[in-house]
């Protein structure tokens, strides 16, 4: 069955440019895409990378074995850091987020944040050096399987890859809706490289230099000099504005290191994808395909490498960074009897991750689901990527807990016909198949169920089963989510200079009365954090699908990222607030600053959220989900809790990081009352309550698991004050 792509090509429309957006995108430092009111940006941060960052993910010290052929890679079974079994460098992301329709589940893009998860520090709006994808040496000289010999030039070598400027995404992963863009497209300035190399086995002077972090004493302003403390006697011309405390890579020395020959075999400029699928309707992908005929390459340590060229919007503000230039790359081959003709592989896969098991929600509370929250059917995106028709099966497991299995689907054999012209394989059994069972029951405060789903050639046809598998980890804890958790914008509402009021809302419905007791944001960063202004936090009843009476409000609130990981921030509530049926959760602020909320643009979530700018509530137009999320349930927090209050007396919480104890030092006049300390989770639960009597006191927290706790002195009903500490 054959299938019409509906694509619409009206981005000028959908993203117009006004002169007051303009304006208050350089208030803040950022570009958007905008529809009206609405505004979408880049992010600063890759929050993925800056987790795996900090816990040491990418583990590669050099000491590999050269790889041997075939080399094949679809980045299907990992989010973060490529493979270390494969690739020398950490610069890639690999994910599902921001790919559209890619060959298989999975690719890794390139684009200007850097291995840590930040903008690189070097970045220009002029063309620059980003990302770098280098994979470790690969044995091009003689093949070890299943008899070892030379390779030659006559072996016919071929190296392969499929490649996508910019990407988007279906909402709520249905093909047949228009599709929306999410990455930054490349500009015509802006490339992407190939080069094969080696290393040749000499030490050279690199003409290189080793780079050192400084951090600023005073402000700056363009044309000031910084002199180098690293290398005494030179200075740093400073080009930009700059804050104190600002860090600035200054060079510290020259190095020496191995000689390595690096030659240019293809390259691509920029393109738009809407330009690219005008050209090339249903090929998201296009797919590259080069010889190796250069005796040179036949080497023990052959290397390939991807360079991304990216640079800053040339928006006329200065030091602005966001993430930009992004090109995706898939399915990656190198190996023998290959020819120019070898453009399908031999390969049934998914193409996209798996999707909730659930109507509405990514994430529900387990006290608040009913069998009906379940969806219909799952919707699976599988593809044939070989030019003949294949004879495949599907199946899939639910397992509890990830251990019990509750539940198993076994679909009737169904033909594939190759993705090339056809479009995805779409027989129901597969591609929807029913969702005709019911999740047990449990005293459990939470719950989670495993779904595995697996797609396959009939027989053992298929040269790749890594990609035949689709997980599923579908959570039932204390909170509702629409959003998958991971952001691929900003999003912000404009208002107008007469009057900035807005508004933003969330809806959730409810199964059965219930407390709200805290709600969890995910901001944006942007530059200088220059969205942490003050907002309302709101709690509406309905009124006739949409926002009513307000049932709760709290002024004075900022936004913040959660210290270790830059996850979801919780906002605790004074008092537990009754809800029941539908309710609404959101902010209002008083002020033209774009808050900058984190936007899930993979699920589209525009029926269960709406703002407000003056006095009209407002459905929205751009496709996706504010990351706000209510928490439920039967533990409260105390009177007067709120993580972004300033504490009113001096306190310590050492040492932090903890193991076994911490130590509370404080100068609380104990005339005044008892005083107490209580220590939460980060989901709001009091997890321990103690009187103090001395100025300094120590608690066990041995019991605790490793995690972020809060810690909360009370004086009587007095909140003195709030101190984060992290349990190793």
């Amino acid at each position: 069955m054959r299938y019409i792509m509906k694509l619409k090509f009206n981005f000028f429309l959908k993203y117009r440019f006004t002169v007051l957006l303009t304006f208050f995108a350089f208030l803040i430092g950022i570009i958007p895409q905008v529809n009206s009111q609405e505004i979408l940006t880049g992010l600063k941060q890759n929050v993925q990378l800056v987790k795996a960052y900090k816990t040491n993910a990418f583990k590669n010290d050099r000491s590999y074995e050269a790889v041997q052929l075939p080399f094949i890679e679809d980045f299907s079974t990992y989010i973060g850091y490529p493979a270390p079994s494969l690739f020398k460098d950490n610069q890639g992301f690999v994910n599902s987020s921001f790919p559209l329709q890619p060959p298989t589940l999975g690719v890794v893009t390139l684009d200007a944040i850097d291995a840590e998860g930040q903008v690189y520090r070097h970045a220009t709006r002029e063309v620059f050096g980003a990302d770098t994808l280098t994979s470790l040496p690969i044995r091009l000289d003689s093949l070890l399987n299943p008899v070892k010999r030379v390779i030659r030039i006559q072996d016919s070598i071929y190296f392969s890859f499929y490649y996508q400027p910019g990407g988007g995404t279906f909402p709520d992963n249905n093909i047949f809706l228009e599709w929306e863009r999410i990455g930054d497209q490349p500009e015509t300035d802006d490339s992407l490289v190939l080069e094969f190399g080696y290393e040749t086995g000499d030490t050279i002077f690199m003409n290189q230099f080793i780079y050192g972090d400084y951090i600023t004493d005073t402000n700056y302003v363009p044309g000031d000099s910084i002199a180098n403390p690293f290398i005494p006697g030179t200075y740093y011309i400073v080009e930009t504005f700059m804050d104190s405390g600002t860090v600035v890579q200054l060079p510290m020395d020259s190095i020496f290191g191995p000689e390595e020959i690096w030659n240019r075999v293809w390259s691509t400029e920029g393109v738009s994808l809407d330009t690219w699928l005008q050209e090339n309707p249903l090929q998201y992908f296009k797919q590259v395909l080069i010889p190796i005929l250069d005796p040179q390459y036949l080497r023990n340590n052959f290397q390939f490498r991807f360079r991304n060229y990216a640079s800053l919007e040339d928006n006329g503000v200065v030091g602005w960074a966001s993430n930009v230039d992004q090109w995706h790359i898939d399915y990656i081959q190198l190996n023998i009897n290959r020819s120019i003709t070898d453009s399908f592989p031999n390969d049934v896969a998914f193409v996209m991750p798996s999707q909730s098991l659930l109507k509405k929600y990514q994430v529900m509370p387990w006290s608040q689901f009913q069998q009906q929250e379940l969806a219909e059917s799952f919707q699976n995106r599988l593809s044939n990527l070989s030019n003949s028709i294949k004879n495949t099966n599907y199946t899939y497991t639910v397992l509890k807990n990830g251990i019990t299995p509750i539940h198993t689907y076994t679909s009737n054999n169904e033909n594939a016909t190759p993705y090339y012209p056809n479009g995805l394989h779409i027989y129901g059994g597969h591609a929807t198949p029913p969702i005709e069972f019911e999740l047990p029951a449990d005293v459990a405060d939470s719950v989670s169920f495993t779904v595995v789903h697996v797609f396959r050639e009939e027989g053992a046809g298929d040269s790749r089963k890594q990609n035949d598998t689709a997980v599923l980890k579908q959570n039932f804890y204390n909170y509702y989510a629409y959003d998958d958790g991971i952001a691929e914008n900003g999003y912000s509402i404009l208002s107008n200079l007469q009057n900035p009021e807005i508004s933003l809302a969330v809806g959730f419905s409810l199964n059965h009365p219930d407390t709200l007791r805290c709600i969890r944001m995910w901001f944006n960063h942007v530059l200088n954090e220059a969205n942490e202004v003050p907002f309302t936090l709101m709690v509406w009843a309905d009124d006739d699908q949409k926002p009513g009476n307000v049932l709760y409000s709290k002024a004075a609130q900022l936004p913040a990222h959660e210290e270790d990981f830059l996850d979801f921030v919780t906002y605790y509530l004074d008092e537990p607030v009754p809800v029941s049926g539908t309710f609404y959760v959101g902010f209002y602020q008083n002020h033209n600053v774009q808050l900058n909320i984190g936007f899930d643009r993979n699920n589209d979530g525009r029926a269960h959220f709406m703002y407000k700018t003056a006095a009209t509530w407002k459905e929205p137009f751009l496709k996706g989900v504010p990351m706000i999320r209510p928490v439920v349930g039967k533990y409260f927090t105390p009177h007067n809790v709120s993580i972004q209050e300033r504490p009113s007396v001096d306190f310590s919480v050492y040492p932090n990081p903890a193991e076994d104890y911490i130590r509370i030092k404080t100068d609380a006049d104990f005339t005044y009352g008892k005083v107490n300390v209580m220590i939460f989770d980060m989901y709001g639960k009091l997890l321990l309550s103690k009187e103090i009597s001395d100025q300094e006191t120590w608690i066990g927290i041995g019991n605790f698991a490793s995690g972020i706790y809060i810690v909360r002195l009370f004086q009587d009903a007095k909140d003195l004050g709030t101190r984060k500490i992290i349990k190793k």
